[in-house]
């Protein structure tokens, strides 16, 4: 609800959320894990569960090296590296070069529900990599050359990018 990102919910991020009607819901429903409008402890469990498992040294942080590892690998150096850079969003963790639990909720909700407002915000920041607000082929290509290549090491066939930028475009139709 907090679309600043300021830690602080405005008068108007509380009208326009549903915040009241979820907590109503909360409180009549006896099973606390069907409620699923905001957050439930099963999703706070498995959270935590995902954090533990990255934290090898268990000090509550997560550096590069363990968030390479999140979805068996399913990110890349690139995109790794540019949420380090907190483009995305700033850390909330005090310490150079690592995540907190928070900062891991906020990505990890971004990664797992890409249809969300946070979370198209959050990866079009990542890949905005000038921060002017528009995606450039240039900007797309950066992030799809480390993909193309761990399809090359896979031995899968790889996908232009111009057929994606393509594609894109069509389903967008942008004026220019």
């Amino acid at each position: 609800m907090n679309r600043s990102g300021n830690g602080r919910l405005s008068l108007r991020e509380f009208k326009r959320g549903e915040l009241i009607s979820a907590m109503q819901h909360a409180d009549e429903e006896a099973d606390i894990n069907k409620v699923l409008r905001y957050f439930s402890y099963e999703h706070f469990y498995v959270i935590y569960c995902k954090f533990w498992e990255l934290d090898t040294d268990h000090d509550f942080f997560i550096d590069r090296e363990n968030l390479i590892r999140y979805g068996n690998h399913a990110l890349t150096y690139r995109i790794v590296d540019r949420i380090f850079s907190q483009a995305p969003r700033k850390f909330t963790s005090e310490v150079e070069g690592k995540m907190g639990y928070e900062d891991f909720v906020f990505f990890m909700l971004s990664e797992e529900d890409k249809s969300s407002d946070p979370s198209l915000e959050y990866w079009f920041k990542c890949i905005d990599l000038d921060g002017n607000g528009v995606l450039t082929p240039n900007e797309m290509q950066f992030f799809y050359e480390e993909q193309l290549h761990r399809m090359e090491c896979l031995a899968l066939e790889p996908v232009l990018f111009e057929d994606i930028l393509c594609q894109i475009i069509d389903m967008i139709a942008p004026e220019r």
